[in-house]
């Protein structure tokens, strides 16, 4: 029997130790809109989001990412996972409601341990007169001519202790892992996931933790409409003072016309476009070996990542921080990282 239990990803909650900061850069560079605000939250949306927030930035002492929440495919389905995972470690539980969408249940992955949250009924955005779009009924409101103007939320990167088994436990759920790169046999250092049966690119990224903490996070990644738009939102990035930390480039891996960029807060954020588009039901996961040099990082085999890629939030303490750095300098994962010549 097909199962789909997962339509979309439909908000991450963003953590940050300068709330205002975070909210007035997301607003004026990536050109999201304000919702709401309730307690220590900002609830935020693209131009072309139907759904009531995408982003929810909350005050904390540290950078990372909180809550990661799904649409289901129908109104049972919420109930269907927490039969699944009532019984196990990765169950949390039912909250009545929340800013935005309605009866939700909760749970963490197998071993990421972060934390999900599924839901049905949500609130729809409703235009103001003004920003209302006559002729375009397909979009929620006109196109935004705010900063970069992002479109919609796209994805978000986790590092996990143990890839393999937080994909079996996604693959429970309906997630479909499309693709791997792996720097030797069985020993994987970038997977993507997608919840439903046919999407460009993915909504789920790992990347491995060497840290030995849990609940971390790497990027959150929204969508603009063109590959040009990439390049524009880097213009607009360097003209509010925010240093690029790699790219405008294209991955190998899903194609994607990529920007990263740190918000006020210190976390990631990705600006992207392009990409594959995956109709294929009984697609197989491809796995890319990257001895050599990593196929998947850049399409054009000739990007170096900059050592501050490697970071995940929250931080880790000193020890652990030294025991992920000597864990990527290893001979193969520096390789991979670096995209040099294995031996060289």
């Amino acid at each position: 029997m097909s199962e789909i239990l997962l339509s979309q990803l439909a908000h991450v909650e963003l953590l940050s130790p300068k709330p205002e900061e975070t909210v007035a850069w997301m607003k004026k560079v990536f050109g999201l809109e304000e919702t709401t605000r309730d307690g220590q939250s900002v609830y935020l949306r693209g131009w072309a989001e139907w759904l009531h927030s995408s982003l929810i930035v909350t005050e904390a002492p540290e950078s990372g990412v909180g809550r990661i929440g799904w649409r289901t495919y129908g109104p049972n389905d919420p109930e269907t996972i927490a039969q699944r995972l009532g019984d196990t470690e990765e169950h949390v539980g039912w909250v009545d409601d929340w800013e935005g969408h309605g009866r939700t249940y909760q749970y963490k992955s197998a071993f990421g341990r972060h934390l999900h949250e599924v839901f049905w009924d949500v609130d729809l955005y409703e235009a103001p007169a003004d920003k209302k779009d006559s002729a375009l009924l397909m979009r929620p409101q006109k196109i935004s001519d705010q900063g970069a103007a992002v479109r919609y939320l796209d994805h978000v990167t986790m590092p996990s202790a143990n890839m393999k088994g937080d994909i079996e436990f996604y693959k429970k759920l309906g997630a479909r892992h499309t693709a791997a790169t792996e720097v030797e046999p069985g020993f994987s250092v970038f997977s993507t996931l997608t919840c439903n049966g046919i999407r460009s690119t993915h909504d789920i990224a790992l990347v491995p933790d060497f840290s030995g903490m849990t609940n971390r996070a790497h990027h959150i990644a929204f969508r603009v409409d063109q590959r040009l738009d990439v390049e524009r939102a880097a213009e607009i990035c360097l003209a509010n003072d925010t240093p690029i930390e790699l790219g405008p480039g294209v991955h190998g891996i899903d194609e994607i016309t990529y920007l990263y960029v740190r918000e006020p807060g210190g976390f990631r954020m990705e600006i992207n476009s392009g990409g594959w588009v995956n109709t294929m039901p009984d697609w197989e996961t491809k796995n890319y070996q990257a001895a050599g040099g990593n196929p998947g990082q850049s399409v054009y085999r000739n990007v170096t990542l900059p050592e501050s890629f490697y970071e995940a939030w929250p931080l880790p303490p000193k020890e652990a921080a030294e025991k992920e750095r000597d864990a990527v300098m290893h001979d193969s994962v520096a390789d991979f990282y670096q995209q040099k010549p294995a031996g060289v």
